[in-house]
Formats: C-alpha cells, sequence, structure tokens
C-alpha cells in the first residue's frame, strides 16, 4: 500500500478533534462544530469559557499560538455529553450547554489524546505542568455525569516532573501512565484498578521517555520523546518485554496515530539537541514494521517555546478507513489541515 500527503484547504484554520464516518467534531480557537462530513459550513455547538480579553487577542493566529488558545481534546460519552479540554481547564458538554468542571486542584493542561477512557466510560488525565521544583503530580478521573473530577493517583514529590499522557490499552484492560522528563523520571506505568495499585512496563533513562503509545494484539509501540539521545521508534513484544528499534526518526516524537494496522508518528520541530533536523514529520510503520518518513514541515521563524514547536496534531479518535487528517501547528504552513489517504 501507498499514501499520499494533501493539503485540504477548506479546513484551513480548523482542527479535526474526532473523526468517524458520519460523525466528525471540530475546534477553532474556543468554539466547537459538529458535522456528517468535512465539507464546510460547520455547525457550531458550543464556546468554551474564556476571558474576554484573552477571545478578542486569539483572533490572530500568533496570540492564540502564545496563548495555547485551544481545543487539545473532545471525547463524546455514553451519556451524550461531550469532555473538553482547553487551555488549561477541563469542561463537559451537557444538553447544549458548556460548564468547568470542579476538583481540579490547580489548573493544568492536558496534552493532544492524552486522555483515557476505559471500558467502564471513565476518562483518566494527567496534570501537565512545568513542575521545574518536583512537587507532586496528579492523576485525575472523571465519571461520566458527574460534575467534578477526582484524584485517582497523586506521584509523591521528586518522582517525576509531569504526565505526558495515559493510554487506555484494551488488549490487557489496564491503562498506561507515561512520564517524564529527566532519566530516573522517564517511565511507562500501568494500572489495571482504576490506579489504586500500578506496575512499571519499563523505565530509567530517555529511552523510555515517551508522550505518547500505540496498542495491538502482541506488541505496544511508542516514539522516543529524547531531548539528548538520538530518538527512535521502538516495538516492545507483550509476551517477553523485548523490545525492539524499528528505526531512527528526526527528533522527539509527542503524537502519535492508528489507522488499522498501519502507525503513523509526528515528530517534533523543537530544536533539542538531540534534533536531527529541526522539522515536524510525518512518519509510517506499516504491517511489516517497516519504518517511513512520508512528509516533512521545516519550523516557522518564530521562538519554539514562546510561540509553540513545530507540531501535527491528530484528531482523539479515528475510524475512518483509509484516511487520516492532521494539523500543522509552529510550522511553515501553520494552522493548515493535511489528510494522509490510502491509495492502491
Amino acid at each position: 500500500m501507498n499514501w499520499t500527503v494533501e493539503n485540504v484547504p477548506e479546513l484551513r484554520g480548523y482542527a479535526v478533534e474526532w473523526a468517524e464516518p458520519n460523525n466528525f467534531y471540530l475546534s477553532r480557537r474556543n468554539r466547537l462544530f459538529h458535522a456528517t462530513s468535512l465539507k464546510p459550513p460547520f455547525k457550531s455547538i458550543t464556546v468554551v469559557d474564556a476571558p474576554f480579553i484573552k477571545q478578542i487577542a486569539a483572533n490572530f493566529r500568533l496570540a492564540q499560538r502564545v496563548l495555547r488558545f485551544m481545543v487539545t481534546n473532545v471525547v463524546p460519552l455514553a451519556n451524550g455529553d461531550l469532555f473538553v479540554t482547553f487551555d488549561k481547564s477541563v469542561g463537559i458538554l451537557r444538553d447544549g450547554k458548556y460548564q468547568t468542571l470542579e476538583g481540579l486542584e490547580r489548573p493544568c493542561r492536558v496534552l493532544r489524546a492524552a486522555c483515557a477512557i476505559d471500558d467502564h466510560g471513565d476518562i483518566y488525565f494527567g496534570e501537565y505542568l512545568p513542575n521545574t521544583e518536583r512537587g507532586a503530580m496528579r492523576i485525575y478521573r472523571y465519571k461520566p455525569g458527574a460534575n467534578a473530577v477526582e484524584v485517582a493517583h497523586t506521584f509523591p514529590p521528586h518522582t517525576i516532573r509531569h504526565i505526558h499522557g495515559l493510554y487506555f490499552d484494551k488488549f490487557s484492560d489496564s491503562v498506561f501512565c507515561l512520564t517524564g522528563d529527566d532519566d530516573k523520571e522517564c517511565c511507562f506505568w500501568r494500572s489495571s484498578d482504576g490506579f489504586q495499585t500500578t506496575e512499571i512496563v519499563g523505565e530509567g533513562d530517555e529511552t523510555w521517555r515517551a508522550v505518547s503509545v500505540l496498542f495491538s494484539e502482541n506488541a505496544f509501540y511508542y516514539g522516543m520523546d529524547a531531548e539528548y539521545r538520538t530518538n527512535h521508534i521502538y516495538k516492545v513484544e507483550r509476551a517477553t518485554m523485548n523490545r525492539k528499534s524499528l528505526g531512527e526518526v528526526s527528533g522527539t516524537v509527542f503524537y502519535s496515530k492508528r489507522l488499522g494496522k498501519d502507525l503513523f508518528f509526528a515528530t517534533t520541530a523543537e530544536n533539542a539537541p538531540s534534533q536531527i533536523e529541526n522539522v515536524a514529520a510525518l512518519w509510517h510503520v506499516d504491517e511489516n514494521d517497516q519504518l517511513e518518513n512520508l512528509i516533512q514541515f521545516p519550523k516557522d521563524r518564530w521562538h519554539p517555546t514562546l510561540f509553540m514547536f513545530g507540531t501535527i496534531h491528530f484528531p482523539y479518535h479515528n475510524n475512518l478507513e483509509n484516511e487520516l487528517y492532521f494539523q500543522l501547528v509552529g510550522v511553515k504552513g501553520d494552522n493548515q489541515t493535511f489528510r494522509v489517504k490510502r491509495t492502491a
């Protein structure tokens, strides 16, 4: 199979947050939309609460990037609600009205697609904050229908810097938690009981530093998010826990997405010491574990820390058979949406 990557001009300015046949959610700044196809116009369904001055400023793209004024997760729940993370808040769209959820110990970001929904419908997410002082960090749980989140687990002070993401593994009925950033803090944790107990799957150095993970019946896959080591895509066999590099990539991997038996990993343009080339690139792993670079986008001229790294953003969920949409941030072509499509 071959893949083509093409710009979708009509989606410029929109991020595809959820994609399945006849059911799409999109975001634009602090506004959410629903559609049965990806042909505009789209139906506006809510505006996430935000200070008026930020809403005005975010009409300018660079200000939007500085403020991180954007949605990072949209998850439809079985009861009809939408779970949403935006900037440093979490909320619910219920009966056409948006409400911020209570229970956060402090405002925190949740990275894209970095919250897990388990077989019971509960959602888990973790605090993503600078935490240079290495204080306690929390995993939260949200139970559908509630008006608040609750703390499911607390990492004691000096354990980790922050939580990169939580991901549900349906093959083991467990939730993975990925943490960083220093060698001793780089860890894959796993829990099968709602974080009453945890076990360590892998730890110890930057080869276990990751932001996202993908699962198959017999293995799991991840890309390194290493600042000082060359980054690789890894496959870990479930039965033996043997770990194999599928190849070297051009930079740190933040986000990844599965499409059938095909896996996609996005490297980030952050100009880390480990960065081979300061580009955001889309990498593909086929069912035979062959790795290839599909396309890359150079970092734009704006400061990476202030105006965001160069990243490729996938939807939280993609159930389209032969295509995957992604949005560009902080690279040449910023705020454009592309489609990677399977061809014979």
